[in-house]
């Protein structure tokens, strides 16, 4: 057995010293006998038991990860910090032609990003099986919800899986509805990776795509706004007034970059209704976007783009036009009431033309579904439209003074029952209401919002019972999804009005909710359900310009 080390051997005092020592075979050692002192050695080290061991291997395992997953995010500072450098170098010819809709500096951070693009594997995708599995559930049941975002962008698994930002944003919506334990970790994963994109290269086109997804699917409006400016700086809402010059000849990269910024604007009309626009001055691109079906390289989503925009345009007209002190009026001035019933009018003309006529813009979506889910828009439009008359009434004599502003609101309410209606009846739109509910689930709660508001007013010249009972419909639509406290809140404001009009409810049935999913775990933060509060003002009038 070899010698132990001397610095293990000797004593403490000579240890300390640097002399040499006789070790523990003396006691005491030569030196310290000469001192008249004992001898201290350190005590030998306690051999550790095996579930030490154990615990060790888990602390090592544990490290292992958080080593991978710094080396994950210093890859993706390094590739950042490469971008920058390429900053400096010559101007390069851009490898794709959608490039030379950018400037020069953004076409080489273009052609960067590409390369990370291609070379860097997404950091929150594991395995194969796992991503073809998200995938597939992506594909065949999340890829059409959100009507006028392009699902052929979808089509190629390999070339989305190779993209860091989409392939994680596709992750995080399929494990909302197949790994809801899941979901919170992936949402922080696409927030670190959009974040990287503040600094650096601009994020590339699918990058855009990604980041609208994300932020209508989640709920998250304020990112809308950063959408926006990056869309801004490719450059996209250039294309869209391009397409619809007649000198121009019409490429698939225009096309494709056009149809992005109409998407945009499409979002922002729909999530931005009752407060201010994200994008200034929409209306002078909105009138462009008939030439995208025009194209030859149009596709099915462009004839829903086109019908959405048509629809909200009508919505935003009268929200650029209409005055706050105009709603305040008692009785509604003739101007109002015109504006009111003119928008209302168009609306009902817009849906009757996308149903039953057959314009060469509109003609037959591809699937009937296409058809039928118009009613949720149709109805949001009229729920919005009519429900401004709501605004300055304070009491039920102010209301019953002004016939023409209890019809108006009369036709507010009963699009808000359409609307509840429509999805309480879709047994497709319940089943996928636990992990779509952060943005199919916004025309319900601005119904349900509208009813609890107008119903304390307006209940003398309504049928409060079908209206409440629209409540109660919404209430076990939410608990079916697993929100058990929203579905209790509903229930409690209902019986609440149920006494204050005195109206009888039937008595409910218990619904035993189909997930045991904590609500933490379905919901991303913020989102709409977490910062709704049911006595905030419906609607609001915008700030931005229209025109």
């Amino acid at each position: 057995m070899s010698e132990p080390h001397r610095s293990l051997s000797a004593c403490l005092r000579c240890r300390r010293q640097k002399l040499k020592c006789g070790g523990p075979s003396k006691i005491p050692c030569q030196r310290c006998k000469v001192s008249h002192a004992e001898c201290v050695f350190v005590p030998p080290r306690a051999t550790q038991p095996a579930a030490n061991v154990l615990d060790l291997d888990a602390k090592t395992d544990h490290l292992e990860r958080r080593l991978d997953l710094m080396e994950r995010q210093l890859r993706l500072e390094i590739e950042i910090l490469r971008t920058g450098l390429a900053q400096n170098s010559p101007t390069v010819e851009p490898a794709n032609p959608h490039d030379s809709l950018l400037p020069p500096n953004t076409a080489v951070l273009s052609a960067v990003s590409r390369d990370i693009t291609s070379n860097t594997a997404s950091p929150t995708i594991t395995a194969g099986s796992e991503w073809d599995e998200l995938y597939t559930f992506f594909r065949a049941n999340c890829s059409t919800v959100i009507a006028v975002i392009d699902d052929q962008l979808f089509l190629t698994s390999e070339a989305i899986k190779n993209h860091p930002l989409m392939s994680a944003v596709i992750r995080t919506i399929a494990s909302r509805a197949m790994r809801p334990e899941t979901y919170q970790s992936h949402v922080a994963a696409v927030d670190k990776l959009i974040m990287h994109t503040f600094q650096g290269p601009v994020p590339d086109f699918l990058g855009v795509y990604a980041m609208m997804l994300f932020a209508t699917w989640t709920g998250r409006t304020r990112l809308m706004g950063y959408v926006a400016s990056v869309a801004t700086e490719l450059r996209l809402h250039e294309a869209a007034v391009l397409i619809g010059n007649k000198d121009i000849d019409h490429t698939p990269e225009l096309v494709e970059s056009a149809r992005a910024w109409f998407t945009l604007c499409c979002l922002d009309l729909q999530m931005n209704l009752s407060r201010p626009f994200v994008i200034n001055n929409m209306k002078q691109y909105l009138g462009f976007a008939k030439h995208l079906v025009m194209s030859p390289y149009h596709r099915p989503v462009d004839n829903r783009i086109c019908a959405y925009i048509q629809g909200f345009t009508i919505a935003g007209d009268l929200k650029g036009k209409l005055q706050d002190s105009q709603m305040r009026c008692k009785p509604l001035s003739q101007a109002a009431v015109d504006l009111l019933t003119s928008s209302d009018e168009a609306v009902d003309n817009w849906l009757h033309k996308m149903t039953n006529k057959f314009h060469p813009l509109y003609q037959a979506f591809p699937e009937k579904q296409d058809r039928n889910r118009l009613l949720i828009p149709f109805a949001f439009m009229k729920l919005y439209i009519n429900g401004l008359a709501l605004q300055g009434m304070g009491s039920v004599d102010d209301l019953s003074l002004d016939p023409v502003r209890i019809g108006f609101i009369q036709r507010a309410l009963d699009s808000a029952s359409l609307m509840i209606q429509t999805q309480y009846e879709s047994p497709g739109f319940r089943r996928s209401f636990k992990y779509t509910m952060d943005y199919s689930g916004i025309p319900a709660y601005y119904a349900i919002l509208f009813i609890l508001k107008a119903l304390p007013l307006a209940h003398s010249f309504v049928d409060s019972r079908h209206l409440l009972t629209r409540v109660q419909q919404a209430a076990e639509m939410f608990e079916e999804a697993g929100a058990q406290d929203t579905a209790n809140e509903l229930r409690r404001d209902s019986d609440l009005l149920a006494e204050l009009t005195q109206t009888a409810l039937s008595p409910r049935v218990a619904q035993n909710s189909s997930s045991d999913i904590q609500l933490s775990e379905l919901f991303d933060i913020p989102n709409f359900l977490e910062e709704m509060t049911w006595d905030e003002n419906f609607p609001a009038l915008g700030i931005f310009p229209w025109e």
